[in-house]
């Protein structure tokens, strides 16, 4: 569906009082452009006018306008600096961010979360000011499931293979009897 649609969806369900898919819709499209933080700002005023403050928080951190109680509501929900930053679910670089403001908030905060691994569980020491990119390989480390080991993910595959192996076999017989 085009944004704009989705949008004009947004206002009628707003209109008539239906917040729930109002942040359905918004969330959706959060996830379709995680970079335009009008979408954000508005999935936390609709947080907002639900009375969820962290949520609110959430969605409006990279905003200069943000509400400070709301902000801060996020902080305490989630204290450390590499779960709020996994929770901003911002997908690429700080670079990439369309303002000031949110390039150096996103900045700061990869910077303490690489800061705040142990040293055993990062890639590579922090960036030196100017490159951003080793903080942020930190923090990907610390959610990636299979980080930690390359057999995590045969043992995934041969888990999904034995659950989908007997599912064939029967659908295999179901259309032998069919037609025989």
């Amino acid at each position: 569906m085009a944004k704009t649609y989705v949008l004009d969806r947004v206002a009628a369900d707003l209109a008539r009082g239906c917040t729930h898919p109002a942040i359905q819709r918004l969330s959706s499209l959060v996830a379709a452009y995680p970079h335009d933080l009008d979408l954000r700002r508005r999935l936390a005023a609709v947080h907002r006018r639900v009375g969820n403050r962290i949520q609110a928080g959430r969605w409006d951190y990279l905003t200069i306008g943000a509400d400070s109680g709301d902000t801060h509501a996020f902080e305490r929900a989630f204290p450390s600096a590499v779960a709020r930053l996994r929770e901003v679910r911002w997908p690429q670089r700080a670079g990439q961010a369309a303002t000031a403001y949110a390039r150096q908030r996103l900045t700061k905060l990869m910077v303490a979360a690489a800061a705040e691994q142990p040293r055993e569980t990062r890639v590579a020491e922090p960036a030196v000011r100017g490159t951003r990119t080793a903080a942020l390989r930190d923090v990907v480390t610390e959610w990636w499931p299979f980080h930690r080991s390359r057999n995590s993910a045969i043992v995934t595959l041969a888990v999904a293979a034995m659950v989908t192996a007997p599912l064939v076999v029967v659908g295999l017989v179901t259309v032998l009897q069919w037609i025989i």
